[in-house]
């Protein structure tokens, strides 16, 4: 079961302080923030990440409607935005850096695709699980995610070395805004959307350090933000079933747990073979799929029966109950 791996507190990414986390599922169509936070008695201020709302980011009033606290949006998106127009000597070399890391997914892309498509093929011949052929088209699976997060990540700490974005007085500016925004902050709000949008401008604007002093509720792409690495999946796209690839590194918050949200839509659950395949892949880690009315606090669930769900080694899925 989940609630033995993801713990209401874990260490942040640079070990300095440890932070109380609620994991919750897509808040639509019916959100159970409101509630979660009532019953932990939240009552001052709230900061809000939406930035994978894009343009969107700012349309926060049926949050604010439906919550008693005040609430602040960091607007990181749009912050971005503006140092498009006022900071290309930044935005320039992160804008080349983006253009490598597409490369290099696609190289990762031709890789994947191979490993992944061996691996199904070999389980679905003799359903073997312990099959030695198996068990290695499996590692190599595990070595291509490896070597593709070790690739983007030297190219992330490339564009930090270089070009030095938080020395740069309109981006120290944006940061120095945000921080102003999060103190007497009683909580952090880290809301859905695109995770590709809300993982780039969350780094970029280095929250990491940041968020880890106050309780965070983190929802949907919010809840994947805070994992130690980030699966994109879908298998029924309009072309036909999709490709799972690792987008990036998360925060690390969560270190033994991959966030799937929408699973149940977006997973083909009566393929057992593409679900045990998909958790061997990414073991040791535990992968968790959330619904709307998920919520994981204190180390425990206590959301809607089977709003969440685990995918065990064999396949099997596991719905949770509170």
């Amino acid at each position: 079961m989940v609630s033995r791996t993801l713990h209401p507190r874990a260490r942040s990414a640079n070990r300095a302080r440890i932070v109380s986390l609620t994991i919750l599922g897509p808040e639509r169509p019916d959100g159970v923030l409101p509630a979660v936070l009532a019953r932990r008695a939240v009552t001052g201020p709230v900061a809000l990440i939406s930035a994978g709302w894009r343009y969107d980011e700012a349309r926060d009033e049926p949050l604010r409607a439906a919550l008693p606290n005040e609430v602040r949006n960091l607007r990181l998106y749009d912050r971005f935005r503006h140092l498009e127009r006022d900071a290309t000597d930044v935005i320039a070399p992160y804008t080349r850096k983006q253009d490598a890391l597409r490369k290099t997914k696609e190289r990762y892309r031709l890789r994947v695709h191979e490993s992944l498509s061996i691996a199904s093929a070999l389980l679905r011949e003799n359903g073997d699980l312990e099959c030695p052929w198996f068990r290695q088209a499996i590692r190599h699976l595990q070595e291509v995610d490896d070597l593709f997060l070790a690739e983007v990540r030297g190219l992330h700490d490339r564009y930090e070395t270089e070009c030095r974005p938080g020395d740069h007085p309109l981006v120290r500016r944006q940061r120095d805004e945000i921080r102003e925004q999060l103190d007497g902050c009683a909580a952090l709000l880290i809301a859905g959307g695109h995770i590709g949008v809300l993982r780039n401008r969350a780094f970029f604007f280095d929250l990491g350090p940041l968020i880890t002093d106050r309780p965070i509720y983190a929802w949907s792409a919010g809840a994947m933000l805070l994992t130690e690495r980030v699966l994109l999946y879908h298998d029924h796209t309009a072309y036909g079933p999709g490709t799972a690839e690792l987008l990036d590194h998360g925060f690390g918050l969560l270190r033994q747990t991959v966030f799937l949200p929408h699973a149940r839509e977006r997973l083909d659950l009566g393929d057992r073979v593409h679900l045990a395949v998909l958790s061997r892949r990414l073991a040791p880690r535990q992968v968790v799929g959330l619904e709307n009315g998920a919520v994981f606090e204190d180390g425990r669930y206590s959301g809607r029966e089977g709003a969440a769900f685990t995918i065990a080694n064999d396949g099997s899925v596991h719905a949770e109950a509170p």
